[in-house]
């Protein structure tokens, strides 16, 4: 999560470099918007992201998109 909410970057040797240089656009979209949040709902929509994740159940990137698995 840029740890939290620095800027978006793989954990080194996670992905292969030429991965690393290109980010979904999706994925661009939500953490500009993700990050206009005031804190309190940057902190509610990763928690809820790691609970999806966590629990197999619902999905993380629409948690943290704000959407319906929160």
């Amino acid at each position: 999560m840029g740890w939290v909410l620095g800027d978006i970057r793989s954990l080194p040797g996670t992905e292969p470099a030429s991965s690393r240089r290109e980010v979904n656009p999706k994925t661009r979209a939500v953490w500009k918007e993700l990050k206009a949040q005031p804190r309190a709902e940057q902190l509610s929509r990763i928690n809820a992201m790691r609970a999806a994740a966590l629990s197999c159940k619902g999905d993380a990137f629409d948690a943290l998109n704000g959407g319906a698995s929160r």
